[in-house]
């Protein structure tokens, strides 16, 4: 198990435990789930907090992909705006979408005070509706920022 408290958690390591997860929902569900994590390597040795990603991405594969008979598709990604300030970092899936009747849970809310924690009050998790079906989940932040 990775740990919450590691002195120099970066985004490398994270993305390795998101592969490994996918990896093995994969072989649950090989013909319901399908992947791709594409990440900049530029992007992959800052700080980043443990479990952040990992935790959008389960969400994805349990409220998006798990409950549709046609599962679909995730995808990780990332990006950082054209000065090199503010980074994106996304999980898209093509399942479920936004429930309705969903309520706010332990582990989103949990995620933003993480994020604000570790990166300040400006970072923050967006949800978005994608069409046809789905979810994309966003982490908005920039690196070094003041708690």
């Amino acid at each position: 198990m990775p740990q919450f408290d590691a002195d120099e958690p970066t985004l490398a390591t994270e993305l390795g435990l998101v592969r490994a997860y996918l990896e093995l929902m994969h072989m649950r569900m090989p013909d319901r789930l399908s992947f791709e994590v594409d990440v900049p390597q530029a992007l992959q040795g800052m700080r980043f907090p443990s479990m952040a990603l990992l935790t959008l991405v389960e969400n994805a594969v349990r409220h998006g992909i798990d409950p549709s008979e046609q599962g679909g598709r995730i995808e990780v990604g990332g990006a950082r705006d054209a000065d090199g300030g503010e980074v994106r970092l996304w999980v898209a899936d093509g399942g479920m979408g936004i429930s309705d009747t969903a309520a706010a849970g332990t582990g989103l809310t949990n995620l933003r005070a993480r994020m604000k924690a570790f990166y300040g009050d400006d970072a923050r998790l967006e949800l978005h509706e994608q069409s046809p079906r789905g979810v994309r989940a966003e982490l908005v932040f920039t690196p070094g920022g003041a708690p």
